[in-house]
């Protein structure tokens, strides 16, 4: 995502709604080498703060914050800043705070050669090791002395770590994907980092990056076949400057089967060309291709299997409460003609990504009992369960599986198929935990991602590659800004979600996997609160107070209006998309 983008959601949110990310955001704790530490700023617009000459103490450490958002050199710009011996003991690497806005007051006092400063901010979020944002909130104050030397004013005292605004954050950082297998190693599972914005050596520290493995979130839910063992290192041929694209040599790299090495390929190449990073790729280990039949370089065609973004068709049905499943063409809304037709009482659905097989929770009264209903698209529905409450369904893309947690304990996945669908109780606790209301679940596309609303918060975790339970401490909430107002989740893509919410404000929004960008869509011709939410293509869906609507998110942006879906206008209906 460029940096322009990135700022104009930030904009968007602001003006259309004032949920601004706040949180808190922090660099790498380790003094070992990481790849946002090696900052090159080659950008012709980005002004790097130098002190000047008879600066006012105040306007100093100003510049100084601005000039720690740029780490390169382990803060070199920074630390022209402060006394040779505050440069010199500065430790840097403890902690870097990202504040909304960095606020200074002179409570210390100030003397002829003596100044300090409190710097207090708030939170908006924390960057770990290896470049992982993390939501945050909270309040931070620090204290920066300063002394006056040689007739010039530099920092003498201050604490170990970092403090930057968060707009210098988004200036000199930009938001990159790493991508890992999926536990069935046929799909890929992005990994948002947030690195330099401008590097020239940005393919080679994405595959480092790489070797080092995913987010602790991640693990357990993900496979890599770029082992930690491996490094690159740039190219030694004297003529690759004369050859297009990009050569990464590996060293370290064992053998690998033609399966794994094109699994291998598939977490490189797509690394790289989502971060623009120009192809082809001449992946090679030691000075050799790694792939004879890809001696010229690898594309992102020779892994299209593996694609992390697919196209989605549109939503082909919907569900009525009156009519059941009704069946969206061209024309608008008519009958579905089949045995899903017959269902009375719906209240939500999904539907297989293969497109054979539907789940849908029914109940006549608004407190009465709910029927989970389960089977294939052509045939008679088979009621699986009946439960107070019915939170999901949702189906799993790997063995199509319909998943739901019902009266708010009981977290199921139900095998679909035969007059008696299979039903096997999972571990509900990783879930239960997050919140005593849990009101919806979602499984992304790729298997490794489960979101969640829980009392009117969304969380985002991991399902374990071997055995398929949610995985205990990887849930983690983001949208925080929100408060306590989501009713429902769905996955746009698999880096993103989109969450309707009970507010007439912004009632609907999607944001990033890792919850440091919040954007809210269009507010146009919708009015909250938001009861159910789905995504499907360039599509989103959502039921607000009189019927199902769809926005179109590719439309200029004058036109991205909600629209009501022709035949359904003023009925309440429920979209049903794979997932």
């Amino acid at each position: 995502m460029t940096r322009a983008r990135l700022l104009s959601l930030l904009v968007a949110l602001v003006s259309a709604t004032g949920l601004v990310a706040t949180g808190c955001a922090t660099l790498p704790s380790s003094s070992s080498p990481q790849v946002i530490d090696t900052f090159a700023p080659s950008s012709p617009d980005l002004s790097v703060p130098t002190p000047v000459p008879d600066q006012e103490p105040d306007l100093l450490v100003r510049d100084f914050i601005k000039a720690a958002a740029i780490a390169d050199q382990r803060h070199a710009a920074a630390r022209q800043f402060l006394t040779p011996e505050a440069a010199e003991q500065w430790d840097d690497s403890a902690e870097t705070t990202i504040v909304l806005r960095a606020d200074l007051s002179a409570e210390g006092g100030r003397s002829a050669d003596r100044a300090e400063y409190t710097l207090r901010g708030e939170k908006v979020g924390t960057l770990d090791p290896g470049g992982i944002f993390r939501d945050d909130t909270g309040q931070v104050e620090v204290t920066i002395g300063l002394t006056r030397a040689d007739g010039q004013w530099r920092i003498d005292e201050l604490p170990p770590g970092v403090v930057i605004e968060r707009t210098e954050f988004f200036s000199t950082y930009a938001q990159r994907e790493l991508f890992f297998l999926s536990g069935s190693a046929d799909s890929l599972v992005p990994d948002p980092r947030w690195t330099a914005a401008d590097r020239t050596d940005l393919g080679y520290s994405l595959v480092n990056l790489l070797a080092t493995g995913p987010r602790p979130a991640l693990d357990g839910a993900v496979l890599s076949r770029v082992p930690d063992s491996v490094s690159v290192r740039p190219t030694e041929s004297a003529d690759d400057g004369d050859q297009p694209g990009t050569t990464i040599d590996f060293t370290g790299l064992p053998v690998l089967s033609s399966q794994a090495t094109t699994q291998f390929a598939a977490q490189v190449v797509w690394t790289l060309a989502r971060s623009d990073v120009p192809g082809p790729y001449r992946l090679e280990r030691d000075g050799a291709p790694l792939d004879e039949r890809y001696a010229e370089g690898w594309t992102t065609e020779d892994v299209r299997d593996f694609d992390p973004y697919p196209p989605v068709e549109p939503m082909r049905y919907a569900l009525t409460a009156a009519d059941g499943l009704v069946r969206l063409d061209a024309g608008g809304a008519r009958p579905a003609d089949g045995p899903w037709s017959a269902v009375r009482g719906g209240r939500s659905a999904a539907m297989s990504y293969d497109g054979r097989t539907v789940a849908v929770v029914a109940g006549d009264a608004q407190t009465g009992p709910r029927r989970l209903m389960v089977g294939a698209l052509d045939a008679e529905p088979v009621e699986a369960i009946s439960a107070r409450t019915v939170a999901g369904p949702t189906f799993h893309p790997v063995d199509g599986r319909v998943w739901a947690l019902v009266d708010g304990s009981r977290l199921v996945r139900i095998g679909v198929g035969g007059d008696d669908p299979s039903i096997q109780e999972m571990d509900a606790r990783p879930i239960l935990e997050l919140g005593s209301g849990v009101s919806d679940l979602r499984i992304d596309r790729s298997g490794a991602r489960m979101a969640v609303v829980a009392d009117g918060k969304v969380f985002i975790g991991a399902l374990s590659d071997e055995t398929g339970q949610p995985l205990a401490g990887s849930f983690r909430q983001i949208g925080r800004t929100l408060g306590e107002t989501v009713t429902s989740v769905a996955w746009r893509d698999r880096s993103t979600v989109v969450v309707g919410r009970d507010t007439a404000e912004a009632p609907v929004v999607t944001i990033s996997v890792d919850g440091a960008i919040t954007e809210p869509l269009s507010q146009r011709n919708i009015s909250g609160p938001v009861t159910d939410v789905a995504a499907a293509g360039r599509e989103v869906y959502a039921v607000d107070q009189r019927s199902l609507l769809r926005l179109d998110t590719a439309a200029e942006t004058s036109d991205r209006y909600w629209r009501e879906i022709n035949g359904l206008a003023a009925i309440r209906a429920e979209p049903v998309v794979a997932g």
